[in-house]
């Protein structure tokens, strides 16, 4: 028993002892950094006091010089998080936890300064720093009833400048705006160099303004509102504040031209929150300055793209400024933004219903012309208004696409209506109409919105109903049409041969279009599959009269043989250098493809920009070019024959491994699909464009050889989504 006594008596002379040597640790940190504060050096006082906090964390002198270092320093919320450490070290003093609710509050946390202000005064409710900073923290978190509790106690307890000021504050949240002009006038009277009072008065006359229906009282409101907030301006030139409700004053007074200087001016005094450029635009918009308006609500909306209430007032100025289809759009959306939100009733719906309707009914008369659509069927294939339809068919798929200057109403074939989508401008239509042998022509109608009517009559002649005959000539494919992949293989490369007596408009595998040369008899095609999810194969062909044909293949996984483990050989001693490792490298060269487009028919001219070899040699610095290719102003025949045969047949004959394609010249994007333009492109004809949508799948069929493909468009666009289209 003494041997255990013995020990405990150890154990606690160490804990001592190691208590005593850390308070003295932090007693030299302590005084270390109040030398190095006394001589200015801010930092370095900040480390000494982290290593006393760290050696002692209960040193509230610590806590409470770090504090007051970091106050020095700017640096508010570590201030904030110092004083309420403090306030948890020494709870029965409710001075710390009112500097803490102060400092809370000063870093827009108002919950947490309600919270710590709760905490003082259950300690002393007398505590004034304590009841100001709650009236405060209640009125930013809208609890008005705590804050007219709390300024009443504050008043009750002792009647100053400071409480009258915050009783008024409250009082005007509460709308007895006779009260609080006597509280303000009272703090005044009391001290005449209280700037914020001159300004909280200037806000309630502007609030009696609105509640006085004589003029008399009226004006003699606004020009209290200006007096006072000018005597608040002598006081601090630079008190955004005076300046925001001075001028709201001027622009009652429809003065608007001061109204917006003196609004500017915040702005000039960086202060840009939401509340000024609503302001500014209304201003604006009151002196008739619309699309400055617009500019400043373009500000708000830019950051809050759903703010119903300056969706509105853009469309009002919008409409004012007779853009009537921007003005449509910012209802249309404000609309959207106010589905669900219980802020607005049926009346604000029902008005808004109004006026959008209206505006549509404006800008539909705006835009009314008498031009017919222009039509183009390009399937079936035609010539000279014959079109040649093979005598098997029992279905006809018609497509085509419509130009226009209006939205599309309806478009018929032989009466049956085509598939299209409404809201794209000159849209492509498709659709499949029953196909008797009685049948003799195709008639293609399409209306505009304002009932112009055009229409397309194709005289049909019947062609051979021969389908076209496949062959996969690679892999090799059994007499059971299957045909054998390693075990572990994710794509095949496929390449056969089409028979038919027409051209062929359409060869895919599996749902991806191959690569062949559609202006050749009998063509070869090529296609890499993935057959990651797989075990078939379907070949669809189609020629250019509609036949077609499927073949359908079965993918037999080899089974690769388990090999037996030899044993290890023995080493032979080796005498020299020891060889290097390499790493095997897939066989195949890097070819470059430029095409670059500036000498234009229908477009503007680019000249030739010396920059497009640096760029290129930049994008591909990880490739060693073997090759590069060079084609200037092609047009939309150029392109396809180029990128469907003649590029194709060298990537073949060369076993190029790599192909990378920088396009230079001009660029379009319509219905969601970006579009080089050709040299011979169309403005008013989107098939006059070269789609380059499917550019690297079609590459990636060119061989078995190719491994990478990469496409640049370095495409000048018209249109503000271009960029994110191409990029």
């Amino acid at each position: 028993m003494r041997t255990d006594h013995l020990a405990i008596l150890a154990v606690l002379c160490i804990l001592l002892f190691s208590a005593d040597v850390q308070a003295q640790g932090g007693k030299a940190f302590l005084k270390e950094g109040d030398a190095y504060r006394k001589a200015g050096q801010l930092e370095k006082a900040l480390e000494k006091y982290d290593l006393a906090i760290s050696v002692d964390p209960r040193s509230v002198k610590a806590f409470a010089a770090r504090s007051e270092v970091n106050e020095l320093l700017g640096r508010k919320l570590e201030v904030a998080q110092d004083r309420k450490r403090i306030a948890a070290l020494e709870p029965a003093d409710a001075v710390h936890a009112a500097n803490a609710a102060r400092s809370y509050l000063e870093v827009d946390s108002p919950a947490v300064a309600r919270m710590l202000c709760d905490r003082a005064l259950a300690i002393d409710r007398k505590n004034m720093e304590a009841l100001q900073t709650r009236v405060r923290a209640c009125l930013v978190l809208q609890d008005l009833d705590c804050a007219a509790t709390s300024s009443d106690d504050a008043v009750a307890l002792k009647g100053t400048t400071d409480t009258y000021f915050l009783h008024g504050l409250v009082r005007t949240a509460l709308r007895d705006y006779t009260t609080a002009e006597s509280d303000l006038d009272r703090v005044l009277d009391w001290n005449h160099m209280y700037e914020p009072a001159y300004v909280a008065q200037a806000e309630v006359q502007l609030h009696l303004y609105e509640r006085y229906s004589g003029p008399t009282m009226q004006m003699r409101a606004l020009e209290k509102a200006i007096d006072k907030c000018s005597t608040a301006l002598q006081l601090n030139p630079q008190s955004t504040d005076a300046l925001f409700w001075r001028s709201k004053a001027y622009a009652q007074q429809k003065e608007f031209a001061k109204a917006i200087d003196d609004i500017s001016r915040c702005l000039a005094l960086e202060r840009t929150d939401k509340a000024v450029y609503h302001q500014r635009a209304l201003y604006y918009s009151g002196f008739g300055q619309y699309q400055n308006a617009v500019n400043d609500l373009n500000r708000i909306l830019l950051d809050d793209p759903n703010d119903v209430e300056n969706l509105l007032l853009r469309s009002q100025c919008l409409e004012a400024n007779l853009n009537m289809e921007a003005a449509l759009k910012d209802l249309e959306r404000a609309q959207k933004a106010m589905e669900g939100n219980a802020a607005y009733g049926a009346q604000d719906r029902e008005r808004i219903e109004i006026t959008r309707a209206r505006i549509a009914q404006q800008v539909f008369e705006m835009n009314r012309e008498s031009a017919p659509p222009r039509l183009t069927v390009l399937e079936p294939y035609s010539k000279d208004s014959v079109a040649k339809v093979s005598a098997s068919l029992s279905h006809l798929k018609v497509s085509g696409h419509i130009l226009d200057k209006s939205s599309i109403k309806s478009i018929t074939v032989n009466g049956t209506a085509a598939e299209y989508d409404k809201d794209e401008k000159d849209p492509q239509f498709f659709t499949s109409i029953p196909w008797g042998p009685t049948d003799t022509e195709i008639i293609v109608q399409a209306t505009d919105i304002y009932e112009n009517t055009t229409s397309a009559v194709l005289r049909v002649e019947r062609t051979e109903g021969v389908s076209p005959l496949v062959r996969i000539t690679s892999p090799f494919v059994s007499t059971s049409n299957s045909l054998e992949v390693a075990a572990g293989k994710e794509s095949v490369f496929v390449e056969g041969k089409v028979t038919d007596a027409s051209l062929i408009r359409l060869i895919a595998v599996n749902g991806v279009n191959a690569s062949y040369a559609p202006d050749q008899l009998d063509p070869e095609f090529s296609i890499k599959v993935d057959l990651t999810d797989t075990d078939r194969l379907l070949v669809h062909v189609e020629d250019q009269f509609g036949n077609s044909s499927d073949e359908r293949y079965s993918v037999v996984r080899k089974v690769e043989p388990v090999a037996s483990k030899k044993a290890d050989p023995v080493p032979e001693k080796v005498t020299g250098s020891t060889p290097t490792p390499t790493t095997a490298m897939r066989a195949g060269s890097t070819w470059v493809v430029h095409i670059e487009n500036g000498n234009y028919r229908n477009f503007p001219a680019i000249q030739s920009n010396s920059g497009d070899a640096s760029k290129m040699q930049k994008a591909f610095a990880n490739y060693t070019i073997a090759k590069t290719i060079s084609k200037k102003n092609l047009s939309k025949e150029q392109m396809e024959r180029f990128f469907n045969i003649e590029l194709r047949d060298l990537v073949r004959t060369n076993k190029v491994g790599n192909i990378l394609v920088w396009y230079s010249g001009h660029g379009r994007s319509v219905g969601g699909k970006a579009y080089w333009i050709p040299v011979d492109g169309r403005k008013d004809d989107v098939y006059s464009y070269f789609n380059y949508g499917s550019l690297k799948a079609q590459l990636q069929n060119y061989s078995e050889s190719v491994d990478k493909t990469v496409v640049v468009s370095d495409a000048a666009g018209n249109d503000d989504s271009f960029y994110e289209l191409t990029r």
